[in-house]
């Protein structure tokens, strides 16, 4: 191999020099000159290259030496020429054959059959090319061929040192300031930590006061404990060094995925977790001796190569230079793993910055405490065309059509703002690292550091094939002592109102405590998790106590405090999506509680048929266990009305016999006296004259100026628009951050979607690397799988994005955490392929990052559903809705506009803030608090056409109350909690920071229980007084909870529980 550097170069072979080839002996450095005389090496011109190439053969050294400068003919690029000198023998030369295809599908076919017959004729394939024959690949053959070997890489004995260091500088930094190991800090914790950051900044700019600023900081110290909270002040430059430890963090915390967040990996764990190859130079070697021409003496030097930056450096910008970038030891795992970052601010704004001199890049680094040396990269730097460029704090990017600016150092010749050289580029694709570079200015200050070094091991991570066991099968519902035991109920009464596709439902439940002392009791309450409480009262001994949302802490206290001096006390918390917890304090011996919930809830579509569901948990019946029997008589009453903004065609209920009485677009109905509520629930089904029409309601609020908007779209799509051709792939993440027992689940879901799916579908399994197999290996899926290192899902996306399909669409169903690596890559292909490949993905795991993942599917065209393993009866249903999803055509780029008729009016803030794609059958509920509006536009693309759909409300979706305004409160609050506030992650987390207070608010005014807020209710009980244990008059309570309206209306006679659609629909579900 020959490496020509400026004038001078040097072959070698098996690591041993064996010609040096010089256009001019004077070219020659003093050691190099020592070199050549100690080990007796010829020095040759360029001639003697080009006539071995010719000639086929080693030629003698006579002829050729070096005697005779030609500096006329040297390149004036300097450029680096690799040549590779091969023998072969009883070879045939042959024309090349080219085969041209018509679609990627036919490549992809023609490439399996070339494979074949060259099978077929003696040729044999290998699983790895040899050490020559790598010479020969394609620069991006030699890329994958590096992504290969970093995955299975033995590190030398140095490198191993280096690799230690370097990660002991990391968490020697974070162990001094942080209070807690860093494995207790999640990737999602960092990224609400940077979102605090961004918010403070921008408060700073502002120019808001000291105390709210300390207010932001202290939200900051609660995500990442400090030691030492105390700062002196707060500033730009304290928010900065806390933006650096927050990247430290996040490096940390990426590189530790692939090494399991052991606290102990091997070396050679670490080295694999940083993602680059790196290669220590002997000092014997020209390329050492080359560098040591512009370094310091008494170092170490080692060659590196980053994947990514081989994919994206801009050569052909020219003017590539060999630049320093200096830093301290603890950066050097980010650095590293993920390469260089624009800086906050510097003398030429906010880019990466570069030195032609060692010294200037001194100045940014110290000795580390370890081991006394400095640490410093030499990088590539494409600086294009260059621009000498005066200071300017607020460049983000290169003047014109400059590509790099130059800071030049002051002279007494030429007086500058510039102290030294300053090079700055502002793209990371200008930049690729070629060698780091450890070294010392004293050999004296050097401290021996000698680590234990794991070249070889690998971590025995043991393997987690548990069942993930649902903690809801655990759960009993109901009124229960502190032992657990069931408190019998007696009666169970609904009063529900249902408008289009919302509901509320008020639940009231009776009970007794029969025992002759008093119990603190805790009462558990199931429902969907599409639900969300709005209400609770207590009815108990003739008192009413209401309760009232309060921050989280100020409920506890007040509810400990009501227990300890006796009071009666009720606190209810949402546990999980599904489960609330009220504890109801010292219920007193014979004392009969009336328990008041109210919730709201949206309604799903099926078939056609709007229908609402009430589970059977909101009647714990008791049971007998030894037989399995009920031991109580059930009391169950239910009425709920019904408005719908079209004809109602049909209405029943598959699980109850009831009463009726309705006009064309109201109804009302009722249980049957005698009626009970079992494990089945309550169903009711409504048939709606063209319920996919899109419409709006608005509603006003009773006791104050406010208006609360809903908007429906139902879009019913021809499924023929939908390309033929069109395929199926699932990417099923196997990473390390997978371990356990997240990846059985996501295995289970992908077996769901193959079962689910009709067409042939792919499987690839991805992390550092990938695999696929076909549709039919389901058992291999269902098997132990060897975890696969980093989340690296843009290599998958990568090599798709090569060979897009020719016809039809590319339906990806991604299963993952979405703890993804390079996550600006990523997005940028999943953006750029979306015209022919839409992403779905299903998230996966407590800790799964859901902004990434609905970013993605946001970006993608597809669309996002969350697989919680506390609701897994649920999967089946989710996953079938994204295989209808994928079969279906979808109107994108989707927007709505309010229109309101005052300028002067308040911005409308509506959830969800970024639209998803719209599928076939698939509603949108888009709520806003929206003043004087009653008007909206819907704008979206179907097919790369763009539509525009105006809808507005009649007198009939105009109403007046609180519940529209519950649903709006309960849909900003769940998008601030689950949704996409911006596409940029940490933007998102600022924008999450910044409206916690207002969250917080509407959570109060709309009794929301959100993750901040809890219910309170305190019942005031003095020492004297008399109790009263008559019981309450539970059937004057209810009756004040009118829900009637249809009261001129008589109960049609003999109506039948289900009309010949419910028996359609009865066959339709078996």
């Amino acid at each position: 191999m020959y490496k020509l550097f400026y004038n001078v170069s040097v072959i070698s072979r098996c690591g041993s020099c064996t010609h040096v080839v010089a256009n001019c002996l004077d070219h020659l450095s003093p050691n190099r000159k020592k070199s050549i005389d100690k080990f007796q090496i010829p020095v040759v011109t360029t001639n003697y290259i080009f006539k071995c190439c010719e000639e086929k053969n080693l030629l003698n050294v006579q002829e050729y030496t070096s005697a005779e400068t030609i500096l006329h003919k040297q390149s004036k690029d300097n450029a680096v020429l690799l040549i590779c000198c091969t023998f072969l023998q009883q070879v045939k030369r042959k024309k090349k054959e080219l085969i041209f295809s018509s679609t990627s599908e036919v490549a992809l076919r023609s490439f399996g059959f070339f494979m074949k017959n060259l099978q077929k004729v003696g040729f044999l394939l290998q699983k790895k090319l040899p050490a020559a024959v790598k010479l020969l690949a394609s620069e991006k053959l030699q890329k994958l061929l590096l992504e290969e070997a970093l995955s299975s890489s033995i590190i030398s004995q140095e490198v191993g040192v280096f690799v230690e260091l370097i990660w002991t500088a990391a968490h020697g930094c974070l162990n001094e300031v942080l209070s807690c190991p860093i494995d207790r800090i999640s990737p999602n914790d960092v990224s609400m930590a940077e979102g605090v950051l961004h918010r403070a900044r921008k408060a700073m700019e502002n120019s808001c006061s000291f105390f709210d600023l300390n207010i932001i900081m202290s939200e900051f110290f609660r995500i990442i404990p400090h030691k030492c909270i105390a700062e002196p002040s707060i500033n730009m430059r304290t928010i900065s060094q806390k933006q650096d430890l927050c990247q430290l963090i996040r490096d940390i915390v990426n590189v530790s995925e692939s090494t399991f967040w052991s606290r102990t990996p091997s070396s050679l764990a670490k080295y694999r977790a940083l993602r680059c190859s790196i290669e220590h130079i002997e000092p014997e070697t020209e390329e050492y001796f080359n560098l040591t021409e512009l370094l310091r003496p008494h170092q170490d030097i080692f060659y590196l190569i980053r994947v990514d930056e081989m994919l994206d450096f801009q050569r052909k910008l020219d003017n590539v230079q060999l630049l320093f970038h200096a830093s301290s030891l603890s950066k050097f795992v980010g650095i590293l793993s993920r390469g260089l970052l624009l800086t906050d601010i510097g003398n030429l704004g906010s880019g990466i910055y570069f030195s032609n001199d060692i010294r200037t890049a001194m100045k940014y680094s110290s000795p580390n405490e370890i081991d006394g040396t400095y640490i410093l990269v030499v990088c590539e730097v494409a600086l294009g065309l260059c621009k000498h460029n005066q200071k300017d704090c607020t460049l983000t990017s290169a003047p014109g059509e400059y590509h790099s600016v130059h800071g030049v150092r002051n002279t007494p010749q030429k007086p500058t703002e510039f102290e030294d050289d300053e090079f700055v580029v502002y793209n990371t694709n200008q930049i690729q690292m070629k060698y780091v570079v450890q070294f010392c200015v004293d050999e004296n200050d050097i401290n021996i550091y000698e680590p234990q070094v794991n070249l070889t091991g690998e971590e025995v991570i043991p393997y987690d094939n548990k069942e993930h066991i649902n903690p809801l099968l655990g759960v009993t519902a109901g009124l229960q002592d502190s032992s657990g035991n069931q408190i019998p109920l007696e009666s169970v009464h609904i009063k529900g109102r249902m408008v289009d596709l919302l509901a509320q439902v008020v639940v009231f439940q009776t009970y007794t405590n029969h025992s002759s002392t008093p119990i603190e009791a805790k009462y558990v309450f199931p429902l969907d998790e599409t639900a969300a409480v709005c209400g609770f009262e207590a009815f108990i001994n003739g008192k009413h106590v209401i309760g009232e949302v309060k921050e989280k802490e100020e409920a506890r206290q007040e509810y400990q405090q009501a227990i300890r001096e006796g009071h009666g006390a009720y606190l209810m918390d949402q546990d999980a999506p599904d489960v609330f917890t009220i504890s109801v304090g010292n219920l007193p011996p014979e004392a009969t509680v009336l328990i008041k919930i109210t919730y709201i809830t949206e309604l799903s579509v099926n078939f056609g048929l709007i229908s609402f569901r009430l589970p059977g948990s909101v009647a714990p019946w008791q049971q007998s266990k030894a037989l399995n029997e009920k031991t109580q008589v059930e009391g169950f009453m239910l009425d709920m009305s019904v408005e719908m903004p079209y004809e109602i065609q049909e209405i029943w209920s598959e699980t109850h016999n009831i009463d009726l009485k309705k006009t064309e677009c109201k109804a009302v109905i009722r249980t049957k006296e005698g009626s009970s509520l079992g494990s089945d629930g309550f169903s009711l089904s409504v048939r709606v004259y063209e319920l996919y029409l899109p419409r709006m309601w608005v509603e006003k609020h009773p006791d104050k100026e406010s208006q609360a908007c809903m908007l429906v779209f139902c879009p019913a799509f021809d499924s023929n628009s939908l390309p033929e051709g069109s395929e199926v792939l699932i990417l099923l993440d196997n990473s390390n951050s997978m371990k356990g027992s997240k990846l059985q689940e996501a295995k289970r879901i992908a077996v769901l979607a193959l079962e689910a799916l009709e067409c042939k579908t792919n499987v690839i399994m991805f992390g550092t690397v990938s695999s696929a197999f076909f549709q039919d290996f389901i058992p291999e899926l269902e098997g132990t799988s060897e975890l696969m290192g980093n989340t690296d899902l843009w290599r998958p996306l990568r090599n798709l994005s090569l060979l897009p399909p020719s016809k039809g669409l590319r339906n990806i169903l991604l299963i993952s955490d979405g703890h993804i690596q390079n996550e600006g890559l990523t997005l940028r292909l999943v953006t750029e392929n979306v015209c022919h490949t839409r992403v779905f993905t299903c998230g996966i795991g407590s800790t799964a990052n859901r902004h990434m993942l609905r970013t993605l599917a946001h970006s993608g065209g597809g669309a996002y559903e969350f697989f919680d393993t506390k609701t897994k009866y649920t999967w089946k249903d989710k996953i079938a809705s994204q295989v209808k999803r994928m079969a279906s055509p979808a109107c994108t780029s989707v927007s709505v506009k309010w229109q309101q008729f005052n300028q002067h009016n308040p911005k409308p803030i509506q959830a969800p803030a970024q639209l998803h794609s719209l599928f076939s059958e698939n509603q949108l509920l888009l709520y806003g608090f929206v003043p004087h509006c009653t008007q909206a536009t819907l704008y979206g693309k179907i097919s790369n056409q763009e539509i525009e759909t105006m809808v507005s409300t009649t007198e009939l979706q105009k109403t007046k109350g609180t519940m529209l305004h519950k649903l709006t409160a309960r849909a900003l609050i769940r998008d601030y909690e689950e949704g996409i506030l911006h596409a940029d992650g940490i933007e998102h987390e600022a924008k999450k920071s910044e409206l916690k207070p207002f969250i917080i608010s509407l959570s109060k005014e709309y009794s929301i229980v959100t993750q901040y807020t809890s219910f309170i209710a305190v019942e005031k009980r003095d020492v004297d007084e008399q109790q009263d244990f008559s019981k309450t008059n539970i059937t004057e309570l209810i009756s004040q909870e009118d829900i009637d309206c249809l009261p001129y209306l008589g109960w049609e006679q003999d109506l039948k529980a289900a009309s010949i659609f419910s028996e359609v629909f009865k066959i339709i579900n078996l």
